[in-house]
């Protein structure tokens, strides 16, 4: 029942009107109304008799009159709506009667008017009967804070109107669990009874989700037009709202399906389908009236107000606050007060709740009306979010707040860009501790897809590379585009197996730690949330920021957000907190107040538990000051970082440059990374907890010490293992031991890997990984493989298997590869890789003789020469972004078609260029070659788009007159980068032996790019790559870059 104007008790007992409703016997068929024919499906069944004493009119609508009636046979109250007899009713407006009354009737919740009948009466006119509701609106409640009267303002100060809004919003809630969007939600529709009962009325114009939202054609927006609009009566109206203190607004039946100022905007839009979303915006609009006592829009003309929310022209609730702010929209009202809220000011943080809900793009508005709530219910409790920093990079100065560690970085057209770390970090300078939230809007716009990555309560270190490795980090699209995890500490404590990532999208990714809750949303989908039931807290984990891997990643906007404190704590929770902080003086006073109050078994249970905690962590603290003592006698100029986490003493000393561990030998490390050392021997770690190991680069043969041990992560690249048998039975969730001697992955069988790299090794089956349902990226380049067919039937994502003995691909079909590596293999065919959702592949210096398999594929990167194609096939008209094909089998004439067809076309003048160098290439003309080349400080820099050994690019260098390119300082580097838009993979002329680098063409080597130390200290080739690298596979073919010196 919608009131507008209940009229005091002794004035509707004046107006009593002694009338019965008959209701309409009943026929064989049932009841239908008069224009039906008998053989129509009935409308509505009822039963017969006198029933209902009609009294007064309460309340009239555009379709509807609602009339306080008698029950007589319940001797009840009860409000009967009927069609209103004004104006001819048509079929349309009947359907649309009885829909409402039967949505409204489906939903049973207590802030639900409930709907007793529904019928015809003797005249064949529709009705229905429902709960008599006697109450306020909250418009009028509003309206009269607004006024200044007092006795409402008592009645109603802001937390009580939070209260009353949360009962709408579980009515919402549940009608949206139901498929039911309400349509109409406005303090108008919203009825405060008598006894504090919060009714959400007015159902007249609901529809199920997924349903037409009724809009009119497109708005036109010429200048000094109007909008005219039907309403119920068919009358032309020009709505106007907010006109001064007075909200006028209209719902027109059939046109505009929604009141003007709380209509959504994607409603607006022709042809717009209703969701969930749309009543969340009208919450927004409804709780921004309850703070700013005024609806979020004001306009003169229905043009206008639609046009403002179709661009999300609203003034935040909380700009009100400031007395000289004026609204260009309302500058005719009167000043008003905010005397329902505290200190008479709107809460900058239910402003920010209501602003959210009113986001135009859906996007970046609360997902379900849950969501909303739970933001509420934390500001009503005092755990609210409160924002710290909102970033964009425009201006002056947009990384004064941050600082960047690992990769290219670039602030271009006022986006952040980075590139080419392993890992690339953006850190955040200020220090931020225990709950924390992080948004931001970012994009890949690359070949390479992976990972658009945070972390939160890191521990700060000077090996940047470990960071983010020591809080909770949180990865959309981790692992080369295959997983979206959450880690705890390095340990993967939250997994789903996913390729999400797509080339220029943008992604609204946040990522929050509140209280022993992790959750990771992207586009307001909940993609991970899980508890951590022992969460990582300490004062020194302060750092937070954003992380990736190599993919370009351009980051436009950031927000960070700290959780309040709430106003009630218990004060075991409390005592807990004091104990992570070290403050155990602190912690043992609040638990003797626990038990001193006579507390219930449980929390005497607890009680024990905590002081447990507090003594057990009070000794280990103590230790961890005898062994920093220790270590650093015996390494005295090894830098070291030992810690005591939640998960016991972590140690970290990569680069330390020690030979032994005999001083670790007792300690109870969880987590150890003694990475690029001299170590030989594990022997002092036996019978550790750890949980986490790396070693990398370390002179390790032997891995029993281990043996036992709970490792879910174990990292041993470029050493000299040979067995794994000792990790055998282990936990393990992520292994690398590229660049070993391992012969056999066997002590691998049967755990729940989700990655793996074996690159380098000796390996020459993957048998052992035959039904590892849990891997989703796989290295296995550079070992002796024929077939992959162990891997049939597993969730991979991304695979590298290039440089083994493959003769087909035949295991894979059916994956749903996003990349995959295969160069230097013998394989002849890519037909299994039909239908698959690729977007990076190398298959160059095998026996492919046709790319036709490929037709469909929404390619970014393919790297299919050296091999038997005699035209591009499929590509000919949309070739890959990055795209190098050059073969023996394709003719010169071929080359010189393919030329014509792309020439002019935009986009495709890198491709046109790599034409243009192959056809001089086959004509031996090196004039057209310098000519071709980019000119920097003198020098001549040309890519050479076909595939050779490094050897054979140094000497093809030669024979030109040119060398392999030397990169002699950073200036040089970002040259060659900016040639490359979409990645660069290319020999240059820097090799690795025993006695270090060395430059090809005799410069003395100064300038060093390597990111990762370990890709340093390998010997051999290396790669330019934005980064420099190495490319794991012995005999690897790759395009290369030629330098001449003048």
């Amino acid at each position: 029942m919608k009131r507008d104007d209940v009229k005091p008790e002794s004035a509707v007992n004046e107006d009593v009107i002694h009338v019965t409703i008959p209701v309409a016997p009943k026929k064989e068929a049932g009841l239908l109304p008069a224009e039906s024919t008998s053989s129509a499906k009935p409308l509505l069944h009822v039963q017969g008799g006198d029933r209902y004493e009609m009294k007064s009119i309460i309340a009239k609508g555009g379709m509807g009159v609602v009339r306080e009636a008698v029950d007589l046979n319940c001797r009840r109250i009860v409000a009967i709506k009927e069609l209103s007899k004004e104006h001819p009713i048509s079929s349309e407006d009947l359907q649309q009667f009885v829909e409402e009354a039967r949505i409204t009737s489906q939903l049973e919740h207590p802030n639900i008017v409930p709907i007793h009948e529904l019928g015809f009466d003797m005249d064949q006119n529709a009705f229905y009967s429902m709960k008599y509701v006697k109450g306020i609106t909250l418009a009028e409640v509003l309206r009269d804070i607004r006024r200044g009267r007092r006795e409402t303002i008592e009645q109603y100060p802001l937390p009580r109107l939070l209260n009353v809004f949360q009962k709408v919003c579980d009515a919402v809630a549940f009608a949206h669990s139901k498929g039911i969007v309400h349509c109409d939600l406005k303090p108008d529709n919203i009825m405060i009874c008598d006894f504090g009962e919060v009714m959400v009325m007015d159902w007249g114009i609901a529809r199920p989700v997924g349903s037409m939202a009724g809009i009119p054609a497109p708005l036109k927006t010429g200048s000094g037009e109007e909008k005219a609009v039907k309403t119920g009566q068919g009358e032309e109206k020009t709505i106007a709202v907010e006109v001064s203190s007075r909200t006028v607004s209209c719902t027109s039946t059939g046109q505009i399906m929604g009141t003007p100022g709380f209509i959504a905007p994607e409603r607006i839009r022709p042809g717009a389908v209703l969701m969930p979303a749309a009543d969340i915006y009208s919450l927004g609009a409804t709780l921004y009236s309850i703070l700013a006592l005024r609806a979020p829009l004001a306009g003169l003309d229905m043009r206008t107000l639609l046009l403002r929310a179709l661009t999300g022209s609203i003034v935040p609730p909380a700009a009100y606050n400031d007395p000289e702010f004026k609204d260009r929209d309302r500058e005719r009202d009167e000043p008003i007060s905010f005397v329902h809220c505290h200190e008479g000011k709107i809460p900058v943080a239910l402003s920010g709740i209501a602003m959210k809900a009113l986001s135009v793009h859906l996007e970046d508005r609360y997902a379900s009306v849950q969501d909303l709530q739970a933001d509420l219910e934390a500001y009503q409790n005092g755990r609210i979010w409160n924002l710290v920093l909102e970033q964009d990079f425009a201006g002056p100065d947009p990384l004064a707040q941050w600082e960047i560690l690992g990769g290219h970085s670039e602030i271009k057209n006022d986006e952040l860009h980075l590139s080419l770390g392993e890992p690339q970090l953006l850190l955040f300078k200020g220090e931020l501790p225990g709950d924390v939230r992080i948004e931001f809007e970012a994009r890949q716009e690359g070949v390479y897809l992976n990972a658009l990555g945070a972390f939160i309560g890191a521990v700060r270190s000077a090996n940047p590379k470990e960071m983010a490795l020591t809080g909770y980090k949180f990865e959309y699209g981790g692992f080369d585009n295959s997983l979206n995890v959450i880690e705890r500490c390095a340990r993967r404590i939250a997994i789903e197996h996913a390729s999400p990532l797509e080339r220029g999208v943008i992604y609204n990714v946040g990522v929050e730690k509140n209280d022993s809750r992790l959750r990771m949303t992207v586009n307001g989908r909940d993609v991970l949330s899980m508890l951590d039931l022992d969460p990582l807290t300490g004062l020194d984990r302060t750092a937070i920021g954003l992380c990736g891997w190599l993919a370009e990643t351009i980051i436009t906007r950031i927000r960070i957000y700290t959780m309040g404190s709430p106003w009630k704590r218990d004060l075991l929770d409390i005592a807990e907190s004091q104990i992570l902080k070290d403050h155990y003086e602190v912690a043992d006073i609040l638990l003797k107040e626990v038990l001193d109050s006579s507390p219930t078994p449980d929390r005497l249970r607890r009680a024990q538990i905590v002081g447990d905690l507090s003594r057990q962590r009070k000794s280990m603290s103590k230790e961890l000051e005898r062994w920093t003592r220790t270590l650093r006698e015996a390494w005295p100029h090894a830098p070291f970082d030992l810690r005591l986490g939640n998960e016991g003493f972590s140690l970290e000393i990569s680069n330390g440059g020690i030979d032994d561990l005999e001083p670790l030998r007792g300690l109870p490390l969880t987590s150890l990374m003694c990475a690029y050392n001299r170590i030989t021997s594990l022997e002092p770690l036996r019978g550790m907890p750890l949980t986490a190991f790396n070693c990398t680069g370390s002179k390790v043969v032997d891995l029993d010490p281990l043996r036992g041990m709970q490792l879910n992560t174990f990292v041993c690249e470029n050493g000299l293992i040979e067995s794994l048998e000792a990790l055998r039975g282990m936990p393990l969730m992520l292994v690398n031991i590229g660049g070993s001697r391992v012969r056999s992955l066997d002590p691998l069988r049967n755990m729940a890997l989700t990655f793996l790299s074996c690159s380098g090794n000796c390996l020459e089956t993957l048998e052992p990984l035959d039904g590892m349902k849990t891997l989703s990226a796989l290295y296995c380049n550079g070992n002796g493989l024929e077939t992959l067919e162990p891997l049939r039937g597993i969730p991979l994502v991304s695979i590298n298997a290039s440089g083994n003995r493959l003769l087909n691909l035949e295991a894979l079909r059916g994956m749903s590869l996003g990349v995959l590596h295969v160069g230097d293999n013998l394989i002849e065919s890519l037909e299994p890789l039909q239908g698959m959702p690729l977007r990076m592949l190398s298959c160059q210096n095998n026996r492919i003789a046709s790319l036709e398999p490929l037709r469909g594929l929404n390619l970014g990167s393919l790297m299919c020469g050296n091999n038997s194609i005699p035209d591009l096939g499929p590509f000919l008209e949309n070739p890959p972004d990055d795209f190098r094909f050059d073969s023996e089998s394709l003719a010169t004439s071929e080359l010189e078609r393919i030329r014509a067809a792309w020439a002019g076309i935009p986009g495709l003048s890198a491709h046109v260029k790599d034409l243009e160098v192959l056809l001089a290439l086959r004509r031996a003309d090196r004039e057209k070659l310098r000519e071709l080349a980019a000119v920097f400080r003198g020098h001549r820099y040309l890519v050479i788009p076909k595939f050779m050994t490094w050897h054979e690019a140094k000497t093809f260098c030669e024979q030109f007159g040119g060398h392999l390119v030397v990169i002699p300082d950073k200036e040089t580097d970002g040259f060659l980068n900016s040639l490359f838009s979409n990645g660069a993979w290319f020999w240059m002329g820097l090799y690795h032996t025993e006695r270090g680098h060395e430059w090809v063409a005799g410069v003395p080597f100064a300038y060093s790019n390597f990111l990762d130390p370990l890709q340093e200290r390998k010997l051999g080739p290396i790669v330019f790559g934005g980064r420099w690298t190495f490319d794991d596979v012995p005999g690897a073919h790759n395009s290369f870059i030629v330098e001449w010196d003048a």
